[in-house]
């Protein structure tokens, strides 16, 4: 049987972590992403507030994307998204972004095509 993993294990092993256990401890749900009796895909995380949901989907350790989406009150869709390789960039950006109605937080909703699909 497997033997749970320490947040200080996880974090000797996996420095890159450390920023999802900072903000995990500052309200952050986390869920695994697996199919129903398959094997663990990743890990999504998400923070929720009035005007928006932030989230990140870590799929490994080189493979992360990131989005803020508003609510459908405040105009709805995806005003932010990443992709990229590196744990610690993308969750500094997403963490980075000032809140709707801010000077500088996004607000242009993004186009989507009909299908989206993790990589």
């Amino acid at each position: 049987m497997n033997q749970p993993v320490t947040n200080a294990d996880a974090i000797r092993l996996y420095p890159e972590l450390q920023q999802l256990l900072d903000v995990r401890e500052a309200g952050w749900i986390f869920r695994t992403i697996q199919d129903a009796g398959g094997p663990i895909e990743g890990i999504a995380g998400s923070f929720s507030r009035q005007q928006y949901t932030d989230a990140i989907f870590v799929f490994d350790r080189t493979n992360v994307s990131a989005a803020r989406v508003l609510a459908d009150e405040y105009g709805g869709g995806c005003v932010w998204s990443k992709e990229g390789s590196d744990i610690q960039e993308v969750v500094f950006e997403l963490l980075g972004l000032p809140e709707p109605g801010e000077p500088g937080a996004p607000s242009l909703v993004k186009r989507s095509s009909l299908l989206w699909t993790p990589r």
